[in-house]
């Protein structure tokens, strides 16, 4: 993995008082907090130095002050391995809501270490202590933290291998029985290496939710109507989120899957007019760790138009 440079810190904000920040710099966790790099509507990150490495620390905010707090649907089909634990969060007590707590919080953790060594290319989680998660932090070309897709232009001809990388990865979390279920142009990085998808959270078992498939449906829709902003084109990919939730469902799916590709020319309508011939999907290749994988071709984005599709203004920095 890319090793960040420390950040010139007069770009990022000071490190405001917490108590928790303030408790791992006592415990000897962390050697130094840096600055605040991002604060959003579930938690804070900020940078952190352990040792001689720069790395981000994600402290969450509480239940009351976040957003997704009638998380039930994401949190169905979770189970923590302590059955007494279990019945109290079951039980709603107050013991049990704050070990719910303290699962919806372990949650994210845990899904990163499943997904790391499963190849998905995500940010490499270090230690989770006493509610804070320390992680690798995701950087770009030049060293510094990685923007999020929604702040970088992407040229048209790079629009296709983005989508392609990012199938590929929610293909092989799929394989892993898990959705990220709040997956955006806001919560993946242009990072060096590639899309690096950030914040899980609310990750769904799509094993036992009952509402995987809708949310699996919705993450792949979000990221085809993003993309196809720099090129429409890839609009007649919209089908094939449902073609891979039809292999997972009939266990046909593997981190290799293909979607089939949409049919070169459709038949005429109903007035006899030869519909358009429709693109045939990209080759998704299978999502790699960052140690083993180069900067994608899609990083180096020519001048586009000033604006994407909806008039969303150019960003300034460019993938």
């Amino acid at each position: 993995m890319l090793r960040c440079a420390a950040p010139a810190l007069d770009s990022y904000q000071p490190h405001p008082m917490n108590d928790q920040l303030d408790l791992l710099l006592a415990d000897g966790v962390i050697d130094e907090v840096l600055g605040q790099l991002k604060s959003g509507k579930e938690a804070t990150i900020s940078l952190v130095r352990r040792g001689d490495r720069v790395m981000a620390a994600k402290v969450y905010k509480d239940r009351a002050t976040r957003s997704f707090k009638n998380n039930a649907d994401y949190k169905e089909g979770r189970k923590v391995r302590n059955s007494r634990t279990q019945r109290a969060i079951d039980s709603g007590g107050r013991f049990g809501r704050d070990a719910a707590e303290q699962a919806w919080k372990s949650a994210e953790a845990d899904a990163l270490y499943r997904l790391v060594d499963s190849g998905v290319r995500v940010p490499t989680p270090v230690i989770l202590y006493e509610g804070v998660l320390v992680m690798e932090l995701v950087c770009d070309a030049e060293g510094r933290p990685a923007p999020r897709l929604i702040d970088v232009a992407i040229d048209r001809e790079a629009a296709l291998g983005v989508y392609a990388d990012l199938v590929a990865q929610m293909i092989s979390m799929l394989c892993c029985d898990l959705i990220h279920g709040d997956l955006s142009p806001y919560n993946i990085l242009a990072s060096a290496d590639g899309p690096t998808i950030i914040d899980f959270p609310q990750v769904i078992s799509a094993a036992h939710s009952s509402r995987a498939e809708y949310f699996f449906l919705r993450d792949f829709d979000n990221v085809v109507r993003f993309l196809s902003g720099f090129d429409p084109t890839l609009a007649v990919h919209a089908a094939d989120g449902r073609a891979i939730w039809r292999a997972y469902v009939s266990r046909d799916l593997t981190p290799h899957y293909v979607p089939p590709p949409p049919r070169s020319a459709r038949g005429p309508d109903r007035r006899g007019r030869a519909h358009p011939p429709r693109q045939s999907p990209p080759q998704a290749p299978r999502p790699q760790t960052a140690a083993s994988q180069g900067p994608p071709a899609s990083r180096a984005a020519s001048a586009g138009p000033s604006t994407s599709r909806g008039g969303r203004r150019r960003p300034k920095r460019r993938w």
